[in-house]
């Protein structure tokens, strides 16, 4: 085949590959190009001419070069996109085997090709700009030719017009490449590179930009026609954000975040900076350039605004940098220069918030024209609130702007009286401005169905706390304008209520929906205000203003009841409700828990009686309970309710509170179908258990003793003294026992979450067992042979199989957390039985629900999970705390030959195996559960068990070598100890057999005879473990080289074989490197169970992986069927 064919055939594959809509045909043709393109990192063996192939290329230096014949022959973007990206793999991999000369090829080629095509369409040229970027940072520190970045694109500025667009677009990809964070293989290397390019050609590069715009500006610059010249301003611009962006210091801070702080500009920058037109350059491009360009330099001088005060040589060229920004951004407002382009407003806006944040309060005061162009910015801050729907993402960056300059003001003692009153005046205004546009906004928002920002809660309350900060500089005057635009709509409201007849017609209600949103501003705003109360300034006067606020809010909060009480659930506004919990959110963080501050009650006093926070907490706490009656189809609102909730017994002064309060105690002492607490609806039942946690931590608040504790637990004797009486499973299985059990056992896994010591947690354990365990039992059976039934019914009625399978998981996640030891919790005493009779009932249990979902059918897949899977998972986790809790002694149970121990193994094992391997590990909770379960039973159990089956033996090994290959770090580390345990069960059973008598040795051999008669388990352990460690890129080193150990102790020949194999396939040039870094595995080992044996391998792997990303080695990975095979010896 000629060469010409060849590229037509290989042009032809990539348009293909490219172009093609089918997946399979795209993956075909990928899997043809690498096999002819190889970068030698994949387990493909070496081509050789017994290949059927066009190509013969058996090192990295050969790919290379067919790569860059055929991109010279052919000049396709389908074949340049290729043949860039596989050179990239190459290179990135393969780099350090290159020869000196190799190297130096391929970087010449790259700036010649370029050269050559000076046309090529911007992708093309951005992909080789990043090949060219990789190569000069593998490079820099050993070639002083890759060091020549800016020297070397200089030819192209001085050829032609497209030569000088080109470069500058490889420019800012290098900048970009070498400024981009390394990947933890390459981190040293990279960040020497780039703090060479930095040190070296950074400025030159950022000075040739920076003289292309003045060329631009100054008009001296020949172009063939208008589209040429705007690429030339495109990249221009781009290149001069790129080196402004650059991560100066090396500590690869997150761009993309607004308060990154300020732009650490080298001090031999300064001269460039104190150019007296330098900085009215760029301004002058974002005045007289048009859209995108205008956004990018604005975007520049976002950064240049940001620049250190301590660059400047003095204060005179410091103050002549602020004021050209100052008057510029004047200019810029008074002509609303660019201010119909939502990008360039939106980076205007960013200019000023970063500026603020650069330039303090008192350097800005200082300036003559500071009072005008303060009111400018605050003029066109009033105007963008007014235009909320022009660019409403942009507001935060002004109220960012504003509340930083405020807040200064509180420690700026030198301030002028002239310029306080002016930021008062200010702040007073911006603030009113807001809150009106805001609320006046409401109608049109719902007639023309805008975009809501009340429905994004985290989102809103980000801006609006800025806004209370604003608030709080003349605080007497902002709240007195929030209470302006609060009377008025007050009066509106009960106007609106008094026409309410008995019947609500569809007017009435979107008149009321209108107001009511108003209301929800006006309380989001007022929760600001409270929340934005500075602790460490707090004043009585400042407290009273915001008592007058809280009582608004209540005295709306009262009316808003009134008319709920009136009409039930028809006039609800969840907008509104969600905004009066947000405010008991704020006034909590502000207010609860502050002994001091009394004289925010002197208003709530007076008008509710409320003089402290304890009848605060009940005002609270009744509305908590209003929202549970009446948002039972809320989940959103409820989740919300219930976090406040949550949130109010998370502190310590607060939670003793609660205890005082009347409702809280009607809580604690009420009865379980009181309508003030979580109702049977469908809804709220997920919500249940963190209620009642909620409850059972306000009840422990205060040191309660037993009898207590079971007189809040009586709410829960009616229904279980009922179901105790049942007699039948019959019974147990109509529908309104099953909701019983459902919503009781939900309930109390509730209460036991909330039991974080032994005492408390004996207090429920001492009210529940042995007497209401037999209920948990049956209730299982019940369910279990009911869903059953159901599903042998035809068809299979998956509704009620669900429902059914349902209270069974609750009885199971309840009897999970009944037998989990946290914190040490279920330490019984030494004479108790306790921990071997719950451990018994359990067994029964697991037993009990094994047998049934071992039998249930499930037809459809999507069924799969819910009806199967998540009971066995459930499982799994009750096996995982019994094992691992380490509160009950299993050896009683195998002294006395307890069934109960056998039982709960036997069915754990088939519960186990009666899952396929895939979807073992396709489903992550029931990974997770099963590989911490399996791993809690290895630690001591797998010692004990007088015969564990064949079976299960070899599942666990197999599914421990899948889960060893699965990313998730809790997997992987329970799937290595796991295998540690048993493999070193293995070997102490290999080394002690002879010293044991023949019964000994009958009840061990069990273990050593599975594994010799499945030889091919550890060696394909041995070949994943060490696959993972020599060729995949991940941080699990330690947890690896664990299980590994042990393996190299039972398969020393395979090891060998392995090793030798790796280093046979390993390109010529890295077998003598890499034959001694196997060598170097072996130092100081003594291939002992010993501890510092075990260390000392883990070190040595450690050390192992840092040498080969050290030298920048990539192995060439071993397929299937050559990693055991016989490969010539190495000597």
């Amino acid at each position: 085949m000629t060469q010409e064919v060849q590229v037509q055939y290989y042009a032809s594959l990539c348009e293909q590959l490219y172009n093609t809509t089918s997946s399979d045909k795209r993956q075909q043709i990928q899997q043809e190009l690498d096999r002819e393109f190889p970068t030698f990192t994949d387990a493909a063996p070496l081509r050789s001419p017994s290949n059927t192939s066009s190509l013969i290329l058996q090192t990295p230096r050969d790919t290379a070069s067919a790569l860059r014949i055929l991109l010279e022959a052919c000049p396709d973007p389908f074949v340049q996109t290729f043949c860039l990206s596989r050179l990239r793999q190459l290179i990135s991999s393969q780099f350090s085997i290159f020869d000196t000369d190799t190297k130096k090829q391929l970087r010449t080629f790259l700036l010649e090709y370029a050269f050559v095509h000076p046309t090529l369409p911007p992708f093309i040229i951005v992909q080789l700009g990043t090949v060219f970027a990789l190569l000069s940072k593998l490079g820099w520190l050993d070639l002083e030719e890759y060091q020549q970045v800016e020297p070397d694109l200089n030819q192209f500025l001085q050829a032609s017009m497209e030569h000088r667009i080109m470069a500058l677009q490889l420019l800012s990809v290098v900048i970009q490449e070498f400024n981009a964070p390394a990947a933890s293989r390459y981190s040293s290397m990279f960040k020497k590179a780039s703090a060479g390019l930095r040190d070296t050609q950074l400025l030159s590069i950022f000075n040739m930009a920076f003289k292309s715009l003045e060329d631009l500006m100054a008009h001296q610059i020949p172009f063939a026609n208008a589209e040429q010249e705007e690429r030339m301003k495109q990249n221009t611009a781009l290149l001069l954000l790129r080196c402004l962006s650059y991560d100066f210091t090396g500590t690869s801070l997150d761009e993309s975040g607004e308060d990154i702080g300020t732009v650490q500009i080298p001090t031999s920058w300064r001269e460039t900076f104190e150019q007296e037109h330098f900085l009215a350059t760029f301004f002058r491009a974002y005045q007289e350039w048009q859209p995108p360009c205008s956004a990018k330099m604005m975007e520049c001088l976002v950064l240049l605004a940001s620049t250190r005060k301590a660059l400047f040589t003095g204060e005179q060229e410091r103050d002549r940098f602020v004021q050209t920004i100052m008057q510029s951004t004047q200019t810029i407002i008074l002509q609303s220069q660019g201010m119909n382009d939502e990008n360039n407003y939106n980076e205007f806006c960013r200019l000023l918030f970063r500026f603020r944040s650069m330039a303090p309060l008192n350097e800005l005061a200082e300036k003559p024209f500071f009072e005008q162009w303060l009111q400018l910015v605050a003029d066109f801050t009033l105007k963008a609130f007014q235009s909320w729907n022009w660019s409403h993402n942009t507001l935060a960056y002004l109220l960012g702007f504003w509340s930083r300059l405020v807040e200064s003001m509180t420690y700026q003692q030198h301030l002028a009286e002239a310029i306080k009153s002016k930021l008062e005046t200010i702040s007073v205004e911006l603030v009113h401005t807001y809150i009106v546009s805001y609320v006046q906004s409401v109608p049109n928002r719902i007639e023309e169905m805008l975009d809501d920002p009340l429905e994004d809660e985290e989102a809103l309350v980000e801006s609006l706390m800025m806004l209370g900060k604003i608030a709080r500089c003349q605080y007497q005057n902002s709240s007195a304008a929030l209470v302006s635009v609060f009377d008025p709509i007050a009066v509106e409201y009960q106007k609106c209520v008094a026409q309410l007849g008995s019947t609500v017609n569809d007017q009435f209600k979107e008149a009321l929906d209108i107001i009511e949103t108003k209301f929800a501003w006006l309380t989001y705003f007022a929760s600001v205000f409270l929340g934005s109360r500075p602790a460490y300034m707090s004043s009585d006067e400042f407290d009273a203003i915001d008592g007058e606020i809280t009582t608004k809010v209540l005295q709306l909060m009262e009316a808003n009841q009134n008319l709920q009480s009136q009409h039930g659930s028809l006039l609800l506004n969840a907008k509104l409700d969600s905004a009066f919990i947000y405010f008991f959110q704020q006034f909590r963080k502000a207010y609860i828990g502050e002994s001091s501050a009394i004289a925010v009650y002197k208003k709530p006093s007076e008008m509710f009686g409320i003089s402290n926070q304890v009848h605060m907490l009940n005002v609270i706490v009744q509305k908590i309970v209003s929202n549970f009656q009446c948002w039972r189809g809320n989940e959103e609102l409820t989740k919300r309710t219930l976090e406040l909730f949550s949130d109010l017994a998370s502190g310590y002064s607060a939670l003793r509170n609660l205890r005082k309060i009347d409702a809280v105690r009607y809580l604690l002492h009420g009865n379980q179908d009181d309508g003030n607490v979580l109702l049977f609806f469908d809804q709220h039942r997920r919500f249940r258990m963190v209620y009642y946690t909620v409850l059972v931590k306000i009840l422990l608040a205060e040191d309660v003793d037993e009898n207590e504790f079971e007189a809040f637990m009586t709410r829960f004797e009616t229904p279980l003294d009922d179901m105790a009486t049942l007699t039948t499973l019959e019974n147990f299985r109509t529908p309104r026992v099953q909701q019983l059990l459902h919503d009781t056992f939900r309930d109390l896994r509730g209460v036991l979450a909330a039991l974080q010591t032994k005492r408390h947690y004996l207090y429920f354990f001492n009210w529940f067992y042995p007497d209401y365990m037999p209920i948990v039992l049956r209730g299982l059976e019940a369910s279990c042979s009911s869903a059953l039934a159901s599903s042998a019914s035809s068809p299979p009625t998956p509704n009620v199989t669900g429902a059914i399978t349902l209270v069974s998981h609750v009885l199971l996640k309840f009897l999970a957390e009944l037998v989990h030891n946290r914190n040490q919790r279920l330490n019984f005493d030494i004479t108790s039985p306790n921990g071997l009779l719950l451990f018994k009932d359990t067994s029964r249990a697991l037993n009990m629900y094994g047998r049934f979902i071992l039998d249930l059918p499930v037809s459809q897949q999507d069924r799969l999970y819910p009806e199967k899977y998540k009971g066995i998972m459930i499982c799994f986790h009750i096996l995982a705390h019994c094992l691992g809790g380490r509160y009950i002694n299993f050896g009683a149970f195998w002294l006395y030959q307890d069934e109960a121990i056998d039982q709960a193994f036997q069915m754990m094992f088939q519960l186990m195996m009666s899952i396929p391997l895939d979807d073992l590990l396709n489903f992550p909770k029931l990974t997770k559960a099963y590989f911490m379960m399996v791993n809690d039973f290895t630690v001591e159990q797998l010692k004990s068990i007088p015969m564990l089956p064949m079976e299960p033996f070899l599942f666990i090994l197999e599914s421990c070598e899948q889960g060893i290959q699965i990313a998730e770090p809790a997997i992987r580390t329970h799937a290595c100890a796991t295998l540690d345990h048993i493999l070193t069960f293995v070997v102490e059973q290999e080394s002690s057999m002879i010293k044991k008598s023949r019964k000994s040795q009958r009840r061990a051999s069990w273990c050593l005879e599975y594994v010799k008669g499945n030889p091919q388990l550890l060696a394909s352990l041995l070949v994943v473990l060490f696959g993972m460690l020599l060729f995949d890129n991940n941080n699990d080193q330690w947890q690896l080289s664990r299980p590994l150990y042990v393996l190299l102790l039972l398969q020393k020949d395979s090891a060998t074989k392995y090793t030798n194999n790796v280093i046979f396939h390993q390109l010529p040039e890295r077998k003598e490197m890499v034959t001694k870094m196997f060598n170097q595995l072996n130092d100081g080992i003594g291939w002992t169970l010993a501890k510092k044996d075990r260390e000392r391998f883990s070190h040595n792997v450690l050390a192992l992986k840092r040498e080969l990303n050290a030298n920048q080695v990539t192995l060439t990975p071993l397929s299937a069927s050559n990693a055991l095979s016989n490969s010539p010896t190495l000597s």
